[in-house]
């Protein structure tokens, strides 16, 4: 299991030519030239973006005048504004990518939500006053070396909650998105939890193939690397639940 999740997570970008074992480390010039050649690759060879499970359905919504709760997060997690920067902290690390150069990438990508941005930069400036790092509790802090790491030291017991759990949500959710078609208010229900924003916008895809097995394998590494967002997958999947078994729905 552990070797299917690390190859689920590698493959799309082995098809993109990243090899995770020539990910050169080191903070030489030569190694960050590099890497930024590397990440420059990886966007020239990658595919259409796969759905914006956040825009899409908004915009299905506001032409049938439906109301749905505001985004607590960027427009668009596949903003171009994001996808340099984003590519690079793939490969490199938050070491390749500074706080500022993000931020602004953040605020480029969500033009019409200036207070969530400011509650980003503020957040940083209290941890850096109180001597914290940020930077280094995010997933990516490593790169995706880092992120395979994950994988391969995680506890086997953990590792198999964390394949059930996720794969089991992603399930669920392709059935609810399904039934969502004809009750909107299923859309609004999902959206209303936070989890929509720090899951299905970042870790879902609702095809079989590579893709999907790589949002799940992604999910999988969330749910090992921070406990406090596999607690909030598992409150999410009572929600589900719930809506599941609800007579509209069916």
């Amino acid at each position: 299991m552990r070797a299917a999740v690390a190859n689920a997570f590698e493959r799309p970008f082995r098809g993109a030519g990243i090899d995770f074992a020539q990910i050169p480390q080191g903070d030489s010039d030569e190694a960050f030239d590099a890497r930024r050649e590397m990440a420059a690759r990886m966007l020239r060879d990658r595919r259409s973006p796969r759905q914006d499970f956040d825009g899409a359905p908004r915009a299905v919504a506001a032409g049938a005048e439906f109301e749905l709760p505001p985004s607590r997060s960027v427009s668009s997690i596949f903003h171009p504004a994001l996808m340099g920067p984003g590519a690079r902290m793939l490969i490199g690390g938050t070491e390749d990518v500074g706080f500022d150069e993000m931020a602004d990438a953040w605020a480029a990508a969500t033009p019409g939500n200036p207070e969530m941005i400011e509650h980003i930069r503020a957040a940083q400036r209290d941890a850096a006053l109180a001597g914290d790092d940020l930077s280094a509790q995010f997933p990516l802090a490593h790169g995706l070396p880092g992120l395979i790491r994950a994988v391969q030291e995680a506890d086997s017991q953990r590792l198999c909650t964390a394949v059930r759990d996720c794969t089991k949500a992603n399930s669920a959710l392709t059935m609810l998105l399904a039934y969502a078609g004809h009750e909107p208010e299923i859309l609004r229900t999902l959206m209303t939890d936070e989890m929509w924003d720090q899951w299905v916008r970042v870790g879902y895809a609702p095809v079989l193939g590579i893709g999907g097995e790589a949002a799940v394998a992604m999910s999988v590494i969330l749910h090992l690397l921070m406990p406090e967002w596999a607690e909030g997958l598992e409150r999410y999947q009572i929600l589900m639940d719930a809506l599941l078994i609800q007579p509209a729905a069916v």
